[in-house]
């Protein structure tokens, strides 16, 4: 079983909604693969979600590197019709 604290993915998964509603202005939907690809991503190109809490720009630069290449693979887009 794994016993990891859920506390630095919670804080991911914020950072990467927040980063993704900016950039790309809530036109995309996030499902729960999307979040833990795009965290394994950056952790594998030598991301540091620790460095990014503390302000690091190079991390941040990183981020917006991988999720801009996430939001250029096909994925359902959030629609604008109201039900």
């Amino acid at each position: 079983m794994n016993d990891r604290p859920k506390q630095p993915s919670i804080f991911a998964n914020k950072v990467i909604r927040q980063l993704v509603e900016h950039l790309f202005a809530d036109g995309f939907k996030i499902k729960a693969d999307d979040y833990a690809a795009i965290r394994v991503v950056f952790r594998s190109l030598g991301g540091s979600w620790d460095q990014l809490g503390l302000g690091s720009m190079a991390q941040m630069d990183l981020l917006t590197k991988v999720v801009t290449g996430w939001s250029k693979l096909p994925h359902e887009k959030k629609s604008d019709r109201v039900v």
